[in-house]
């Protein structure tokens, strides 16, 4: 059975999308809505309803969304409309706005391709019968103490940056400390020398009942990590830790040099096959490029090396 609320919402949004999409209508609301230092750098005259509708899992028959595109500043820029066609307020509707807003960025991002994000003003337009009483600052949203939340909500994040942090100072921390300092040099051409270096942390991990814990860690770096010598690798665990934990990495290390010798065969057989169909291939890459799909899912897929795919986008 047909909601009755439904169909008097569509009615609503009907309504309001077939005004506002006439230019001249926009062009006047947005004159006098819009704060006075965006409408001393804003081109109302480019006023640009888009139509895509960015509807996700909170979207409500009772909301209307309209993009408009435009420039402010020379820049490009969008104006997003939420039309509220409930009776009531919506308490959540700064956390909604925010939903929306990032459904717009991913949106721009893949159209253009730019991995530069674009001045979006957001309008929530309510015309139900009870007064707006509710906040429109998401930050009156969090629970947790104000100080905190002015200080630290939608801030810049906090980058923890383990390339610059001393080697000495990840040591001092056992338990963070051995994950921080394997991170850190995991990409290293020859981790060996660094596994000497934090191997008396990995005993004070097992003797802390933190076996598994010191397992993970050195599984961890054999089947990522570059080691100039294996061996020398498994004699240092067999000789610094104990022998429980020795016997499991030399175990994972036949286990993981039996699954490399497989891996080997699979790609050997896979790129025989890509090479017989290279021709085809290369279509598909093309398809792909041409719906504007990353590079890298493309050669995930295809087989195709990213400098190759690059050549392709070139010539498209």
């Amino acid at each position: 059975m047909n909601n009755p609320k439904n169909h008097i919402a569509k009615a609503h949004d009907h309504f309001f999308r077939m005004m506002i999409a006439d230019k001249r209508v926009a062009r006047e609301f947005f004159a006098s809505h819009l704060p006075k230092d965006v409408l001393a750098v804003i081109e109302l005259d480019q006023l640009e309803l888009q139509p895509t509708s960015f509807i996700d899992d909170m979207r409500k028959e009772s909301i209307a969304d309209l993009l408009f595109k435009t420039t402010i500043a020379g820049q490009k820029a969008y104006l997003y409309l939420l039309v509220d066609h409930q009776s009531r307020p919506d308490e959540l509707m700064p956390f909604r706005v925010l939903k929306y807003l990032c459904n717009v960025i991913a949106h721009h991002l893949k159209e253009t391709e730019s991995k530069r994000i674009p001045l979006i003003l957001p309008m929530v337009v309510y015309h139900g019968k009870q007064v707006w009483h509710y906040s429109h600052n998401i930050n009156d949203l969090v629970d947790a103490p104000k100080d905190l939340i002015e200080a630290h909500f939608l801030k810049p994040f906090h980058l923890i940056d383990l390339n610059q942090m001393d080697d000495a100072i990840l040591k001092q921390r056992t338990w963070s400390g051995v994950m921080e300092l394997t991170l850190k040099h995991i990409f290293a051409r020859d981790m060996l020398p660094y596994i000497k270096e934090i191997i008396y942390l990995l005993k004070h991990l097992e003797k802390a009942n933190g076996k598994n814990f010191a397992e993970i860690v050195l599984t961890y770096i054999l089947d990522r990590a570059e080691l100039s010598n294996k061996d020398t690798f498994l004699d240092l665990i067999k000789s610094e830790l104990t022998p429980e934990l020795g016997e499991k990495i030399m175990t994972i290390a036949e286990q993981l040099k039996a699954e490399g010798k497989l891996e080997g065969k699979l790609e050997g057989k896979l790129e025989g096959k890509l090479e017989g169909k290279l021709e085809g291939t290369i279509e598909i890459a093309q398809r792909l490029l041409a719906d504007k799909i990353e590079a890298s899912y493309i050669a995930k897929i295809t087989g195709l090396s990213l400098q190759k795919i690059e050549e392709l986008k070139t010539k498209h």
